[in-house]
């Protein structure tokens, strides 16, 4: 994410956090998050804030979507 996206992101996160739910889904993993900041100050803000009251759910195996073809 460019500077301006960071902080948008950012700007979003901050809003919400502590006050209203928010639903993050990805195909990419956790640990594979912070390589998408072009800013370390906002992974490292966005992130804490994303994942310290997080409820997290994995959903291993293989991808479902290639047998419904």
């Amino acid at each position: 994410l460019n500077l301006d996206k960071c902080r948008d992101l950012f700007e979003i996160i901050e809003a919400r956090d502590c006050r209203k739910s928010t639903v993050i889904i990805s195909q990419m993993p956790v640990a594979n998050w912070y390589q998408l900041f072009g800013d370390n100050t906002y992974a490292d803000a966005c992130l804490s804030r994303m994942t310290s009251k997080a409820y997290r759910l994995d959903f291993p195996g293989r991808d479902r979507r290639v047998e419904s073809k």
